[in-house]
């Protein structure tokens, strides 16, 4: 993918560590521009398929997140909670912080800095 400059673009890595069989973690490295998205659902998927009562996304190393995958993480809160799941954000940038607070992620998922 490039930008619009013809510039590479970074790409998101995606890793999955179950802490316990009550918890599991998805690190993501790297943005989560709109091209990704269909991974990053893939990923999430499998997060919900595993049956870990506990789904914890690390954004420590993700600065930007488009509409997209804002969209996906919505859609996974649902279908965590269908199933009386939990669904944690943690390592949260500041700036990524203020855009989850303005469509009001802070008062539907634990989300910590």
């Amino acid at each position: 993918m490039s930008d619009q400059q013809g510039q590479p673009r970074e790409h998101a890595e995606f890793i999955r560590t179950e802490r316990s069989h009550e918890e599991v973690v998805l690190a993501v490295d790297g943005p989560l521009y709109d091209e990704f998205a269909d991974e990053f659902q893939r990923q999430l998927d499998a997060l919900v398929a595993g049956g870990w009562p506990i789904v914890t996304l690390d954004f420590t190393k993700v600065k930007v997140i488009a509409s997209k995958a804002t969209g996906k993480i919505v859609f996974l809160l649902k279908r965590l909670q269908e199933t009386r799941r939990t669904l944690r954000i943690r390592g949260c940038d500041p700036g990524l912080y203020v855009q989850f607070k303005a469509v009001r992620f802070d008062r539907i998922i634990d989300i910590q800095p």
